[in-house]
């Protein structure tokens, strides 16, 4: 299987990364281990259009810091589905 990978230039300021910092805000599981968000920051977004005809996704790994710690934030969005989806919380 072979799969094609771009490296998009993100902004963080683009309606896309708001939604997702907005998202990665709203999640429990976030909260429950750094208490209330006080900065989030997108450190990497990967964009991948498999080759086998499969819808393409994005993955963005998010830096959080709260009150309690920090956490990195790793998201998956699929090309044509809605939703996104926490793949992994872990400490830096």
């Amino acid at each position: 299987c072979v799969a094609a990978y771009l490296f998009d230039h993100y902004d963080d300021t683009a309606p896309d990364n708001l939604a997702l910092e907005a998202f990665v805000r709203s999640q429990g599981q976030v909260t429950e281990q750094v208490g209330a968000v006080l900065d989030i920051a997108l450190v990497r977004q990967v964009v991948a259009h498999p080759s086998n005809n499969a819808a393409g996704y994005k993955r963005s790994l998010y830096a959080v810091e709260g009150e309690r710690g920090k956490v990195l934030v790793a998201l998956k969005e699929v090309e044509g589905e809605q939703g996104i989806e926490v793949t992994q919380i872990s400490r830096p």
